[in-house]
């Protein structure tokens, strides 16, 4: 797919943006051969950087190919609507002019760069921290007030490394959490060669800990030996059949956790929301980590969660994507949705950026401070 897409966007780009524009053939060659570069990324990024997605190469030069793709991503978006408004035009006896177009086609390869440029910005820089509360009358008395800090996507890799994750700790821990909560995808890459840059991660500090799942990218990098560096960082990985109770008094809160599917099989079936709460209080208050924010499909509602964390989408990315990914994710893309009376899942956005799709629009990361709140009856 990430190949075939560059190959139809070039073309749409050529013929929808430069042909019609009737330069000299060698101007439109140029051009041709301009937009080809641009669309080159992953194969740039697969032939010097090693991994069409996660190159070894240095950041900015990660950022900034994936800014010019970007660029011509959306040049190619934009010519396509300045050639049906030409066709309109035509069709009502108003054809535009060629002078027009020419300008035109300056002004919307302006546009695509600065569109694509704040889409990079809006990817690479911090994350601000935005608070919300949920309320609920079946809250333990005990965790009125409790507050969870959730991260996701942190995608950490030759794009992100060390001192984005060391600002991003830096941040969660100025919060004083009661919990970090962690929904996958936190690294692409190896150990031997992303262990140090996540190494931050182990001076999280909340008073009931670190606590995470997997996402599909761990399913994509040696997550055994993920695994054992998370455990000796302090970040309870939790699964199918490993929750967590947190207590307070006679209190209770239960962590569940689920497999992203990604380490399953394709013929094996969804997980289930009820086997990441297997042996723990049935009063306990549940709360349930999963990468993907699909609720309906692992049964978060007859599993008994109040409060499912998610992550995954990126938000959606920018507009249009973002009908896309919430048609594949059960409408779901960022923020509060109540899933069923008195149930709540939380999607975040992301915390991080994946190098190979880079840019976000009306979309910023965030790191998410969740205060549980008790209604009196």
């Amino acid at each position: 797919m990430f190949q075939v897409i560059p190959v139809l966007a070039w073309c749409v780009a050529v013929l929808a943006g430069v042909l019609p524009l009737k330069f000299k053939r060698r101007t439109v060659l140029l051009i041709a051969a301009a937009l080809a570069l641009a669309f080159a990324k992953f194969a740039f990024f697969a032939l010097v950087g090693g991994d069409a997605f996660v190159p070894d190469l240095p950041p900015g030069v990660i950022w900034t190919y994936g800014g010019v793709y970007g660029a011509a991503m959306f040049f190619a978006a934009y010519a396509v609507a300045a050639r049906a408004f030409d066709f309109v035009a035509a069709s009502l006896r108003r054809p535009v002019a060629l002078r027009t177009k020419r300008v035109r086609a300056v002004a919307l390869a302006a546009l695509a760069v600065a569109t694509a440029a704040w889409g990079i910005y809006e990817g690479v820089r911090l994350p601000d921290v935005v608070r919300i509360e949920v309320a609920w009358e079946e809250l333990p008395p005990a965790f009125d007030g409790y507050r969870i800090v959730h991260l996701s996507d942190l995608h950490c890799s030759t794009a992100a490394r060390r001192g984005r994750m060391a600002a991003i700790v830096e941040r969660v821990n100025s919060l004083d959490a009661d919990l970090v909560a962690i929904t996958g995808d936190f690294v692409d890459g190896r150990v031997a060669d992303r262990g140090r840059d996540l190494e931050p991660l182990a001076g999280l500090k909340a008073k009931d800990g670190v606590a995470g799942c997997t996402g599909n990218h761990e399913a994509y990098w040696e997550w055994g030996a993920w695994r054992a560096k998370f455990r000796e960082w302090n970040v309870d990985m939790l699964a199918e059949g490993h929750p967590r109770v947190v207590r307070r008094g006679g209190d209770s809160l239960a962590l569940g956790g689920l497999t992203d599917p990604a380490f399953r099989g394709p013929r094996q079936t969804a997980p289930s929301a009820r086997e990441a709460f297997a042996g723990t209080p049935f009063s306990a208050f549940r709360i349930l980590l999963f990468h993907r924010p699909l609720t309906d499909k692992i049964g978060s509602e007859d599993a008994d969660v109040r409060l499912q964390l998610s992550g995954h989408t990126h938000g959606g990315a920018f507009p249009v994507l973002h009908w896309l990914v919430a048609y594949a994710n059960e409408g779901h893309t960022r923020g509060l949705y109540e899933f069923a009376p008195g149930r709540y899942l939380y999607n975040s956005p992301g915390t991080g950026q994946w190098a190979g799709f880079p840019i976000r629009l009306f979309n910023p990361t965030e790191v998410t401070e969740i205060t549980l709140r008790r209604i009196s009856k």
